[in-house]
Formats: C-alpha cells, structure tokens, sequence
C-alpha cells in the first residue's frame, strides 16, 4: 500500500513523499500522520541546516572529515587526499 503526501512549508515550499506499506500494516491514523509529520520534519531540518563541509556522502554513508585519531574501529575512505571515518 502506497500513502502519498505532502506538506506546504511557507519558506521551502511544497514536500511530497509515500509511506509504502504492507498492505495489512495495523497502523492507526494518528501514528500514520506521525509518520508523515517527521519525515516533514526530517526534511525541513536537512533543507534548513545542510550537512558542513566536513561531512560528505560516499555510497550511501556518510563521513565525517577526520581530524587527529580516528575513532577505535572506525572505517576509514580517501577522497581526494583528504581522509574521511564512516559516521
């Protein structure tokens, strides 16, 4: 079961999304619109304060710029010279 959504922010505008479901999933209305309600607030938390510059993306993980030690047991990525420990 596909629930689609959206949610007009008076800064950013419109944000569609879908709750893709079982179709026998037992939520109730109320914890169906909570859902609804923090992936809205997920995204207007990305759209408003983006990850900084010493966090990037690689492969679907995100990386922290590493500075000192890395943490115990940390992965660690090169990403043009610079070196990155999985978050």
């Amino acid at each position: 079961m596909k629930i689609d959504f959206e949610f007009i922010h008076p800064v950013h505008g419109k944000f569609r999304d879908a709750l893709n479901l079982p179709d026998n999933h037992g939520y109730t209305d109320a914890e169906l619109d909570a859902m609804k309600q923090q992936r809205f607030t997920n995204w207007v938390a990305v759209v408003e304060a983006p990850p900084s510059d010493d966090t990037i993306e690689i492969e679907g993980e995100t990386y922290s710029k590493l500075e000192g030690v890395p943490p115990t047991g940390a992965i660690l990525k090169e990403v043009d010279g610079i070196w990155y420990y999985k978050v």
